[in-house]
């Protein structure tokens, strides 16, 4: 028998009953929202939270660092960039150790080591110090980042699991403007960046302790009723690299996470360099950087949901929505982008506005991605999707959009003729970001091309988990071979009207017509 999950077959049961009928707990649970189900999504959201409030933390902080240091602007985006090396050499160990072994002790312990590591970077005074413990930080969001999603997965099926994912997702966001927040606010009231770097630590070892003693580890496709087994690392990633609507999606969202990576980094130093330009001193940059949090905050909660709605309603009659839905965001974002960039020296109103309209577009995406890949994606292959997904997009987005920026804006200052400092920084920025505008019409249609495969895998997922259900609510009846059905849940266009393969004893191979019920 091949061992590949999408052409496994089942062997219908032998038995002398006219009909064989078991439950389907696990599918029927799916949708339900128990206390133990609701505490386990918390934990993984709060997990979620303070890596990007890690993150985002720099950001709010980096003139101080970068004048206290004496730091370039590349030297500075490598710093928020640097979380990725260490990312590249757990994620994938995590990835695959996620589909096979315990995820809440994976989970726990990858949090506890970088509880350790995040704190002890907190206290270097020293650009190489505080680079190596940077590139440490990636261990955070390795252990938890691919397997967060697999067991939210496990845990709900449908819409409710569409409203999770956007909770999740949701809390990217809110991490990300608390980071800015708290990272220039514990700088200002302590006067030391330092103690910008020191609330993350503590709020992960609490959430090390929830984890702990709190958490629940369910069983690997639950929801689905699933009793897929998993294979070898290898045949996981050619079963990952043959998937279209995964890949497509993946080089989509590089372009989601590099465009919010340079502005979440650079953003707030560049509209502070803009009132400088004016003279205008009524903003600090701690001012800038809280209200950016705000709309950052804002920004995330309308997006998130929005597109979660839009994913629900629209997925009924367009199966291919969700991508869709992704793809016209991310290009319908880049005008405010432009606008923003090219109107910088206006009305700072109107910059926060454009700003906000800008990410509320890109913040379409990201539970609508993370369902994609939860219904094309096997339960057993989950974590290593997850992982392989999340890598990419950090190394070719977020990690490296930073110093990328950094990089394009120190080596365009010197052709910036004029006596002002201040305005050579500030111009040499803007043609730094302006990359970001070619690069998200690029994801959108990424995106779109998504959309045109996303049915069929989709339905081959369907299919492999239907297939691996012995006891799936199967109609057997010895007499007519004819009369099996396999039940898939209610609703889901994708599946209807697809055929799987059931393998009798008798080595005959019935094709059977996938019913809703």
């Amino acid at each position: 028998m091949d061992d590949d999950p999408e052409k496994r077959s089942i062997t219908a049961p032998e038995t002398d009953h006219e009909e064989h009928q078991v439950s389907d707990a696990g599918r029927t649970h799916g949708g339900q929202v128990t206390r133990a189900k609701m505490l386990t999504t918390l934990i993984i959201c709060f997990c979620n939270l303070i890596n990007f409030m890690d993150r985002y933390c720099l950001p709010g902080i980096l003139p101080m660092v970068i004048a206290d240091l004496k730091l370039s602007n590349f030297q500075g985006g490598l710093l928020q960039s640097a979380f990725v090396v260490s990312y590249i050499v757990v994620a994938p160990i995590v990835g695959y150790l996620g589909d096979r072994y315990s995820r809440r002790a994976i989970m726990g312990c990858g949090l506890l080591v970088w509880s350790i590591v995040t704190m002890a970077g907190s206290f270097m005074t020293t650009f190489e110090t505080l680079l190596i413990f940077r590139c440490l930080g990636g261990i955070g969001e390795a252990s938890y980042s691919a397997i967060g999603p697999a067991v939210i997965g496990d845990l709900y099926i449908g819409d409710t699991r569409s409203k999770m994912l956007a909770l999740f997702y949701f809390t990217t966001l809110i991490g990300g403007g608390l980071g800015f927040i708290t990272g220039s606010g514990m700088a200002a009231a302590t006067s030391s960046w330092n103690w910008g770097l020191r609330v993350t630590p503590i709020l992960s070892m609490v959430s090390v302790l929830l984890i702990a003693f709190v958490m629940r580890d369910p069983p690997r496709g639950l929801s689905e009723g699933s009793r897929l087994v998993s294979t070898s690392w290898q045949k996981d990633i050619v079963y990952l690299l043959k998937n279209p609507s995964l890949m497509l999606s993946t080089i989509a969202s590089i372009a989601v996470t590099f465009t919010v990576g340079a502005i979440a980094a650079w953003g707030p130093q560049y509209v502070f360099l803009g009132r400088q330009i004016l003279n205008d001193n009524s903003l600090s940059f701690d001012d800038i950087s809280l209200v950016f949090g705000i709309v950052t905050i804002a920004s995330g909660l309308l997006g998130v949901v929005s597109g979660s709605i839009m994913g629900q309603k629209l997925r009924i009659r367009f199966p291919s929505a969700d991508a869709i839905i992704c793809g016209i965001g991310m290009i319908c974002s880049a005008p405010f982008f432009y606008a923003l960039l090219v109107l910088s020296l206006g009305s700072i109103y109107a910059i926060y506005v454009l700003a906000f309209l800008a990410l509320w577009f890109i913040n379409l995406n990201w539970a609508l991605v993370g369902d994609i890949l939860l219904y094309v994606i096997i339960p057993t292959r989950r974590a290593t999707a997850a992982a392989f997904q999340i890598l990419v997009c950090h190394i070719f987005g977020d990690a490296s959009s930073p110093f990328i920026v950094g990089l394009i804006s120190d080596a365009l200052k010197p052709t910036i003729e004029s006596d002002s400092e201040t305005f050579r920084n500030f111009k040499s920025l803007e043609y730094g970001l302006f990359v970001i505008l070619f690069v998200e019409v690029l994801g959108g249609f990424f995106f779109l091309a998504c959309s045109w495969f996303l049915v069929s895998d989709r339905a081959k997922a369907t299919r492999a988990v239907a297939v691996s259900i012995p006891d799936q609510s199967v109609l057997y009846d010895k007499s007519k071979a004819s009369q099996v059905h396999v039940f898939v849940p209610a609703n889901d266009p994708a599946t209807s009207g697809h055929t799987v393969m059931i393998k009798r004893s008798s080595q005959i191979m019935d094709e059977v017509n996938l019913e809703t019920v």
